[in-house]
C-alpha cells in the first residue's frame, strides 16, 4: 500500500473564483496538479474556459463558469451548478479581487465601494453559499485570499480602498473559522507580497525606479513568482493542514518582517 500523502487533492471539488487569469489560474492548476476537479468562475468566460481546458489537460476534470462574485444570486448559482455536477463542494478558493491606486482624498465613494464589493462582499457572498454543501458532509476548506497590504501599509502606492479592503477580509476569515468550526468547516487566507503578475510587468517596464524601491524593502530582494503560491494553497486546501484554521499564511519573502 502507498503511503498516505496528506497533500494530495485526488477526487476533491474545487471551486476558484477568478480563476481565468492572474494568481486565480496559477493557484487553480495547482489545486489541478495534485488531483483535484477545479470549476473557474470568472466575468471572463473565455479565459475560465481557457484555464479549465489547462486543468483538464492534468487528467482531472474542470469546468467554466460566468460568474460575477458581486451577485449574491450568481454565487449561489456556481456553487449549486459545481454540487449538481460533481456532487459536492470540499474546495473554495476565493480569490477574485481588484484594487485601485488613488490618493485617499481624491478617491470616488463608488469606486471605493466597488472594491469593497468585489474584494469583501464576494468573498462572504461565496463563503456564505459554500456553507451548506460543506456543512452537509460536515467537511470543507475556504481559502480566502488577501494581501500583505493588510498587514503592512504598502508604500508609496496610495491604496486606501484596497488595503482596507483586504483587512476585512482577514478578520471574515478569523470570525468564520470561529463560527464554522464546529461544521467542520476551516477557513484561512493567504496574504501574498509583491508578485510577478503582468500588471506588475507592465508597472516595471513604465516605472523600473519604483520596482527596484519595492525589491529593496524584501529582505530576499526579489518579487514572488505566481507559481510559490501553489504550495501555500494546497496545504491549507489539504489534510496536511487539517488542524490549521483562522490562519493567516504570509508568502512574502520577508517583506512583512521589517
Amino acid at each position: 500500500m502507498p503511503p498516505h500523502d496528506p497533500f494530495s487533492l485526488d477526487g476533491r471539488i474545487a471551486l476558484v473564483t477568478g480563476g481565468g487569469r492572474g494568481l486565480g489560474r496559477v493557484m487553480a492548476l495547482g489545486l489541478a496538479r495534485r488531483g483535484a476537479n477545479v470549476a473557474l468562475v470568472d466575468v471572463d468566460l473565455p479565459s475560465a474556459t481557457a484555464v479549465a481546458d489547462q486543468v483538464e489537460a492534468l487528467g482531472v476534470k474542470g469546468v467554466a463558469i460566468e460568474g460575477d462574485v458581486t451577485s449574491e444570486a450568481d454565487a449561489a448559482r456556481c456553487v449549486a451548478t459545481v454540487v449538481e455536477a460533481w456532487g459536492t463542494l470540499d474546495v473554495l478558493l476565493n480569490n477574485a479581487g481588484i484594487a485601485i491606486q488613488v490618493p485617499a482624498e481624491e478617491t470616488p465613494l463608488d469606486e471605493f465601494k466597488r472594491v469593497y464589493d468585489i474584494d469583501v462582499n464576494g468573498t462572504f457572498n461565496f463563503a456564505r453559499a459554500a456553507f451548506a454543501p460543506m456543512a452537509r458532509q460536515r467537511r470543507g476548506t475556504i481559502v480566502n485570499v488577501a494581501s500583505t497590504a493588510a498587514i503592512v501599509t504598502p508604500v508609496p502606492q496610495p491604496q486606501v480602498a484596497y488595503n482596507s479592503a483586504k483587512a476585512a477580509v482577514v478578520m471574515m476569515t478569523k470570525s468564520l473559522a470561529v463560527e464554522w468550526a464546529e461544521h467542520g468547516i476551516r477557513v484561512n487566507a493567504i496574504a501574498p507580497g509583491y508578485m510577478l503578475t503582468p500588471p506588475l510587468e507592465k508597472m516595471i517596464r513604465a516605472d523600473p525606479a519604483r520596482y527596484e524601491f519595492w525589491k529593496s524593502g524584501v529582505p530576499m530582494r526579489r518579487v514572488g513568482r505566481p507559481e510559490e503560491l501553489e504550495g501555500a494553497v494546497v496545504f491549507l486546501a489539504s489534510d496536511a493542514s487539517s488542524y490549521v484554521t483562522g490562519h493567516v499564511l504570509v508568502v512574502d519573502g520577508g517583506y512583512t518582517c521589517v
